[in-house]
């Protein structure tokens, strides 16, 4: 195991050398747990929310923020180095300002990305290249553990404990749901249909998983020591957040079938309710929305199409409804914060000119 201090950076200025100048990482694939740029459109500015751009490890471009604890302190995800290289990072507010955090990767790494946060701090990832991904797990001082027993895979959610990292494992053919422990190999989550292909994208408190499998959304639960699939939907559809009462989001289709083989637009979020009740969340005018995180206050964030068809990030709740989060030529919010002692949440993102990670403070959506 590698054991390395963490580099924290600045806003201002700072040296960044970890020793992979030569290495060239690859862009995060194109699937419902790696989301790609909303197109870009109009952003309106709004005083229920304020936005602040993260800053990128210095000489670097662009970054996006997948993570926040629950308790808005940390957010995590990646950043690109002059050098062109993407590190998992971390930004905090130290003094008023976000500070940025790089952590270390192994020497067989390309580059790295982290995609969930927990209450301790820990952090989960993936070390790349594409062809051979490894799940990985930082503790909150910022050493790693490679997780498995040398099996390839992307991790996706992590447990409030550090307990389980959920993901996937892509073969050529198929795609796995997989769930990996700390000292244990990967262990495959069973799919909705024998032979048929599975993804986990997220684990709640009480280590129920999330994602789809066979094209409809699932989630599976441990009982009497072996795991079980269940079908939320008949139709096409995934879920991909989970807050800690058991409340589910994703997004299904509305013009698809489960017997299609045509690739299918996910183009209307749902809420699943640990009670047994559903929700259909509306869409900015544009007949689209895809949520991608829900809060302990049930707050969902995502992106949603304005009537324009251009993406933009939004906040819902059950009082308001849908709101524009404000942000210039589109973009995404991917994951929020539970209300803080102060009334407002943090939610984190990606857009913006030039393209860059985001984060709002929310008052009262």
């Amino acid at each position: 195991m590698l054991r390395a201090t963490p580099l924290v950076i600045g806003s201002l200025s700072a040296v960044l050398v970890l020793g992979c100048d030569s290495k060239t990482p690859l862009e995060l694939a194109g699937h419902p747990a790696a989301a790609a740029l909303a197109k870009g459109g109009p952003g309106a500015g709004s005083e229920f929310a304020t936005r602040t751009v993260l800053p990128p490890l210095q000489g670097g471009a662009h970054g996006e923020a997948y993570a926040i604890d629950r308790a808005g302190t940390l957010i995590g995800g990646y950043s690109w180095d002059k050098a062109g290289l993407m590190h998992p990072v971390t930004w905090s507010l130290v003094n008023g300002s976000w500070q940025i955090t790089a952590y270390p990767w192994d020497a067989t790494a390309t580059s790295a990305v982290i995609r969930a946060i927990n209450d301790n701090r820990d952090k989960a990832g993936t070390f790349w290249p594409g062809t051979a991904p490894r799940a990985v797990l930082w503790n909150a001082a910022g050493s790693f553990t490679v997780l498995g027993c040398s099996e390839l895979g992307e991790a996706h959610g992590l447990s409030s404990g550090a307990q389980v990292v959920v993901g996937t494992y892509r073969s050529s053919s198929s795609a796995f749901a997989s769930v990996w422990r700390p000292g244990q190999c990967r262990e495959t989550l069973p799919p909705l249909i024998a032979g048929g292909g599975a993804s986990a994208y997220a684990v709640n408190g009480d280590g129920t998983i999330v994602g789809g499998s066979s094209g409809v959304p699932v989630r599976w639960r441990r009982i009497n020591g072996a795991w079980q699939v269940e079908q939320l939907d008949n139709r096409r559809g995934v879920v991909v957040g989970s807050n800690s009462a058991g409340d589910l989001v994703g997004a299904v289709g509305s013009a698809c079938s489960p017997s299609s083989a045509d690739p299918c637009r996910l183009d209307i979020s749902f809420v699943w309710y640990a009670n047994g009740g559903t929700r259909v969340l509306p869409s900015l005018g544009g007949g689209e929305t895809a949520a991608r995180s829900i809060n302990s206050a049930g707050e969902v964030v995502g992106m949603s199409r304005l009537a324009n068809g251009n993406g933009v990030p939004f906040i819902w709740s059950e009082a308001l409804g849908i709101r524009q989060l404000p942000l210039s030529n589109g973009g995404w919010a991917f994951t929020i914060s539970d209300v803080r002692g102060d009334g407002t949440r943090l939610v984190a993102g990606a857009g913006g000119r030039p393209f860059s990670a985001q984060v709002w403070v929310v008052r009262n959506p």
